[in-house]
């Protein structure tokens, strides 16, 4: 049976705006190599993926079992991510200085998994789109439990695509 251990193998990046992704059903390998890679600075407690759909139960007078149907699916996320500051001061490259240190900025998580985080994004290659919102990041430190590290809670925006190829 094969297997692939899965450290190093997951990229992230961040794609401000609603339209910083043109086509969700046929994203641009081209706009994921320019745009901000934040795999560097993603910790392994984030969590990005769908949920269980909303579901109607409805049946005929001549069924014997009740049936679930999916309607609206479902997603969610939160970002948990190294800081990166020197003296103090957060870089240039810091996620609240790239992502925002305030709530409501839009913009799209990017996922591809089983290419190293350091390969370029390519035509072919599969990812995983979610549009959200970005609610309060929220700051750790003085609590002894690691590096410094904001949680950035992200709110559906209403569309998210599943093993979509890039396109040139």
């Amino acid at each position: 049976m094969p297997r692939t251990a899965d450290l190093g193998l997951t990229t992230y990046w961040w794609v401000p705006g609603v339209a910083g992704i043109a086509n969700p059903d046929a994203p641009s390998a081209a706009v994921l190599t320019t745009l901000l890679n934040i795999s560097a600075y993603v910790v392994t407690s984030t969590s990005v993926n769908p949920t269980s759909s909303d579901t109607i139960s409805e049946k005929g007078i001549g069924d014997t079992a009740n049936s679930s149907v999916p309607t609206i699916g479902n997603y969610e996320g939160t970002l948990v991510l190294f800081r990166d500051m020197a003296s103090g001061v957060p870089s240039a490259n810091d996620p609240l200085t790239t992502i925002g240190s305030v709530s409501g900025v839009v913009g799209w998580v990017v996922r591809r998994v089983g290419f190293a985080t350091t390969a370029a994004a390519a035509a072919t290659q599969k990812v995983d789109l979610f549009l959200f919102m970005t609610d309060t990041p929220q700051k750790s430190g003085g609590a002894g439990d690691g590096y410094l590290k904001a949680t950035i809670p992200l709110l559906a925006q209403g569309s998210f695509r599943m093993e979509k190829a890039l396109v040139a």
